[in-house]
């Protein structure tokens, strides 16, 4: 499969980002906001909640 352009999004300051993502490939990411490594691919999900006005992780 080739890369695609994915959505991540940083655990530090929220901020949501385009990047390459290859399923197959092991990438450590950084925000280019703040620099933080803690960097999530935005699941459906949570793609829904934030839409919708929630948080990304209801617990």
């Amino acid at each position: 499969m080739a890369k695609q352009i994915k959505t991540f999004y940083c655990l530090r300051c929220q901020h949501r980002f385009p990047m390459d993502h290859d399923p197959k490939e092991v990438v450590e990411r950084s925000c280019p906001r703040c620099g933080s490594n803690s960097v999530r691919l935005e699941t459906p999900q949570a793609a829904a909640s934030l839409a919708s006005g929630g948080q990304s992780n209801p617990e």
